[in-house]
């Protein structure tokens, strides 16, 4: 397949549900029952139903005929639901907490949900509805629609598709996924076993998130870490979700598991560099970075172009030069009027505050004591280094140093003024959660070392000079 630095020969990410005695329901919302009082009892992924997947199937089922297509039956052989019964609320109580002889996934049918011929309808919408996205599928167009109504949706991926359907816009994002992957894929030559390959990863790259919170998913607030572990998982409990409960080739289980990572090690779950990902992975994860900022109306091609060059190494630039050249034929559009006192706040805190983290993880060098501060100190300070030299060489960061009268009617500087700063805060907010996550292995005296550092990077303390 045509891949740049992303496309490396698959390697395993590491598992999500290890054969230990970890409780990993409180972990990541699985349920886990004991063999006997006292006694964790190890469980395999999906042996027992997820609250959250469970409660999204039963209110697909308000719309759709979603029933049981066979006897759904626990470890001791008794029967919880009949063949043939459609889901229902009750469903949820008698089923959770009850370990299952085989996943309630594999249990469930949706007869009239979603399947290959309305994934065609409505990526057929969106290249309808986008002048953007026209432009990008090009040529390719017919083919990938093609592609895309070939696709083996075995009964598992249709009943968790028509679940999302039921989420706010959550089977729309996916349609848009594989149409972006697609696209690029196409431009950068890719065969048709290829384009199916990605198309369908990218299809069903969110799948995870049926077994999250959604109220995690669709908060406005900030999450807390706790939440934000159960979000960040939602990649390897999708790619726990192909392995087991479908037959597709283990690279499309991979690419799900890699959709959120990025080249140089910034993404999760995995924090995977360029030559741990699977080959194609930088597909979907240019895919999904730009159906984030598709949301936007507003020069949404100039921000995507913005949003993955800023970084230098974060995104496989092979692939997103094509998304350059699609965003040529489109200017800028939107206000050309600046509020240049907040964009001024705005810069100058992003800029002390780098400032600020760098001095910290220069001064924590002579601190550390123990070798899990090393590790995360010497994973953070490279790449706050490299995140303030992105941000300087957009030349935001002194631009009203050295500009008395900001030039309103100019759109592309304004969009970048009001753009970058936002982009890089939200990978300080990135790297706070990163070392967040990291503090669990530190001891007393190192969390209280690297607390000033937190606070810079969430944004809590006010910077000094």
């Amino acid at each position: 397949m045509a891949d740049d630095a992303a496309c490396r020969p698959f390697v395993r990410p590491p598992r999500l549900f290890e054969r230990t005695r970890t409780p990993v329901g409180a972990r990541y919302g699985y349920t886990v029952g004991s063999a006997q009082v006292g006694v964790p009892r190890m469980i395999e992924p999906f042996e027992q139903a997820n609250p959250h997947a469970l409660a999204a199937v039963v209110a697909a089922g308000e719309g759709h005929s979603i029933e049981a297509s066979e006897d759904i039956v626990d470890a001791q052989g008794v029967k919880l639901w009949a063949r043939g019964r459609p889901v229902a609320a009750d469903m949820i109580e008698r089923l959770v907490d009850r370990r299952l002889r085989r996943p309630i996934e594999q249990c469930l049918a949706a007869r009239d949900g979603i399947d290959a011929g309305q994934v065609v309808a409505e990526t057929t919408r969106l290249l309808e509805h986008s002048e953007y996205l026209s432009l990008l599928a090009g040529r390719d167009a017919l083919r990938l629609l093609d592609v895309a109504g070939r696709l083996p949706l075995v009964p598992p991926v249709a009943l968790l598709l028509t679940a999302a359907k039921g989420r706010g816009d959550a089977f729309t994002h996916a349609c848009l996924v594989m149409l972006l992957a697609g696209a690029l894929a196409a431009r950068c030559g890719c065969d048709v076993s290829g384009l199916q390959r990605v198309m369908l990863a990218a299809l069903v790259h969110d799948v995870g998130e049926q077994y999250v919170n959604p109220e995690y998913l669709r908060s406005r607030r900030e999450l807390s870490l706790e939440e934000w572990r159960h979000v960040s998982a939602h990649p390897r409990v999708g790619e726990l979700f192909v392995r087991t409960n479908t037959r597709y080739p283990k690279e499309i289980a991979a690419l799900v598991a890699a959709h959120h990572e990025r080249l140089d090690g910034t993404g999760y779950p995995a924090r995977s560099v360029a030559r741990a990902l699977p080959e194609g992975a930088g597909y979907l994860l240019v895919a999904e970075t730009m159906a984030g900022v598709l949301n936007d109306p507003v020069s949404a091609p100039a921000r995507a172009v913005l949003a993955m060059g800023l970084v230098f190494g974060e995104y496989p630039m092979g692939i997103v030069n094509h998304v350059v050249l699609a965003q040529r034929s489109f200017p800028v559009e939107g206000s050309h009027t600046l509020e240049r006192d907040a964009a001024r706040e705005r810069v100058v805190a992003v800029r002390e505050g780098l400032a600020r983290a760098r001095r910290i993880a220069a001064t924590l060098e002579d601190r550390v004591e123990h070798d899990a501060e090393r590790r995360s100190l010497g994973r953070l300070a490279p790449l706050l280094s490299r995140l303030d030299a992105a941000f300087v060489s957009t030349g935001t960061a002194h631009y009203f140093d050295l500009v008395e009268q900001c030039a309103d009617a100019d759109a592309e500087l304004v969009l970048q003024l009001e753009l970058v700063p936002r982009e890089v805060r939200w990978r300080m907010r990135s790297l706070a959660r990163d070392v967040a996550q990291d503090l669990v292995a530190f001891p007393e005296g190192g969390r209280e070392r690297f607390a000033p550092m937190l606070d810079v990077l969430r944004g809590d303390a006010a910077p000094r000079s």
